[in-house]
């Protein structure tokens, strides 16, 4: 097998299916990246067993291969070798003792390659369950809700994110029982029924990969994977099998008050608030009075407490009113939203609150808030 390649068009596809290298000393092949080398193109391919990502490479200006083959190369030196080379071309040659030769100007490494043999079989099922969407509203989807997913896996099917497609709208939730995050997406055409739940993990390193652009990726759905098209890119996941909890139950339609902020106001003053809190809670304190004007407060035995005063642009019913909450949820959920001004809308001091945003058609967060007074 011989080949030689434009280094920036190769770094390039080697960082894309890195996100999916395995770094699991039980299965030592797949900490190496397999080439697939054909005359008019170069199929490169990662897995970690949980997620597969694998770049098609045609690019008759900067690629020439003189012989086909395949290999798999050793991923973290492969990547490191090429991202410090200065070469314009790199030639790729191997041997019959699995040796990969690698020339690169004056430069001359040879790395030993992990057994093809033992690389598994990756399937990467297109379907015609799917779903189109430009890679921007992808991104914004992902943005908006996976940071809410949970982290702990007691309950693995948190650790997901919620898709359901059904007529002309996608709704989208992620939730760790502390917190909610639902986006909803219409589409001009009726969708094809879905009903899935993706890890969040997987989708936060699909949304490394992808650029926002008006590209057009193809979502697949199997009964245990989904397969996104993006480019020349397959990026593959495992579904999570279980029921997501139905949410729509707990999401308050009837409001105590309602309280408009500037957003960024808003985070600036939690932010500065929250230096004193508590490392492990976070707990901030928000208490609404009677003259539209609100008082955020915390407090930490050991470094002292904080408060301050803010104004806000509206109020649907003044009165006395207080609650506590998670500062950190709470920025999480402020920094998801592209508006200027966001409303936050009470139900009650120990009750779920929700934001929205007023430009966010379709977007709501949701809070559990804590018992701190």
């Amino acid at each position: 097998m011989n080949f030689t390649i434009n280094r920036d068009l190769l770094l390039q596809n080697l960082n894309s299916v890195s996100k999916a290298l395995s770094n699991k000393v039980q299965m030592p092949v797949l900490t190496g990246i397999k080439f697939d080398v054909f005359k008019d193109n170069i199929l490169i391919t990662a897995s970690n067993g949980e997620i597969s990502i694998q770049s098609k490479i045609v690019n008759p200006g900067q690629l020439k291969v003189q012989d086909e083959g395949s290999f798999v190369a050793p991923g973290k030196y492969l990547i490191d070798l090429v991202r410090k080379t200065e070469a314009k071309d790199i030639d790729f040659i191997t041997y019959e003792d699995n040796s990969i030769k690698i020339l690169a100007d004056k430069s001359n490494f040879t790395l030993k390659g992990l057994d093809k043999e033992n690389y598994p079989i990756i399937s990467f099922t297109e379907s015609p369950q799917l779903i189109t969407i430009d890679a921007t509203n992808l991104k914004q989807l992902i943005r908006k809700t996976t940071f809410a997913a949970s982290i702990s896996e007691a309950r693995m099917i948190l650790t997901g994110v919620y898709f359901q497609a059904k007529d002309n709208k996608m709704q989208v939730v992620a939730t760790d029982s502390f917190r909610l995050a639902k986006k909803v997406m219409e589409f001009t055409s009726p969708l094809q029924p879905v009903e899935v739940v993706i890890p969040s993990k997987s989708l936060e390193e699909l949304n490394k990969i992808i650029d926002e652009n008006e590209e057009i990726v193809e979502i697949h759905f199997t009964k245990t994977k989904v397969l996104f098209k993006y480019k020349d890119l397959k990026y593959q996941t495992r579904l999570i099998d279980g029921t997501f909890p139905r949410v729509d139950a707990i999401i308050p339609t009837q409001f105590l008050t309602s309280v408009k902020f500037n957003k960024n106001d808003l985070i600036s003053s939690i932010e500065r608030v929250s230096i004193f809190t508590n490392i492990d809670s976070n707990i901030v304190k928000f208490a609404l009075r009677a003259d539209k004007t609100v008082e955020i407060a915390s407090t930490s035995n050991e470094i002292g407490d904080a408060k301050e005063e803010l104004n806000v642009i509206d109020c649907s019913s003044p009165m006395q009113f207080q609650i506590a909450f998670s500062s950190k949820y709470f920025l999480e959920a402020l920094r998801s939203f592209n508006s200027s001004e966001v409303t936050i809308n009470f139900t009650g001091e120990i009750k779920p609150f929700i934001i929205t945003g007023e430009y966010d058609h379709n977007l709501i967060q949701l809070i559990l808030p804590v018992r701190a007074f």
